[in-house]
């Protein structure tokens, strides 16, 4: 799979890894939260993959929060065919 446009790897200390390149992913990283006697996983930062129809590779990172109505896409990451700028990164927030 050399064509693939993106690779994600993620070591969880001794619980093992894993390392895989693909053309499209998504990423959900949850932590617990407390809320009063309730304790749950949530799920609190999203990474998504993807190619767009232009042909550009994007990731965005958006962060969520129990409390919050919209969850906030705080980074948005773009390469394409610019040799100029092969990397270009948008730190603008944005609710999603």
């Amino acid at each position: 799979m050399d064509d693939c446009t993106f690779e994600v790897r993620c070591d969880a200390s001794h619980d093992g890894h894993l390392q895989v390149k693909t053309h499209a992913l998504s990423v959900a990283v949850s932590q617990l939260v407390s809320r009063g006697k309730t304790r749950e996983m949530w799920q609190s930062i999203l990474v998504f993959c993807e190619e767009t129809e232009d042909h550009c590779l994007v990731t965005r990172i958006i962060v969520c929060h129990p409390d919050w109505d919209q969850n906030l896409q705080i980074a948005c990451v773009r390469s394409g065919d610019n040799p100029k700028s092969p990397l270009e990164v948008d730190l603008n927030s944005v609710r999603v």
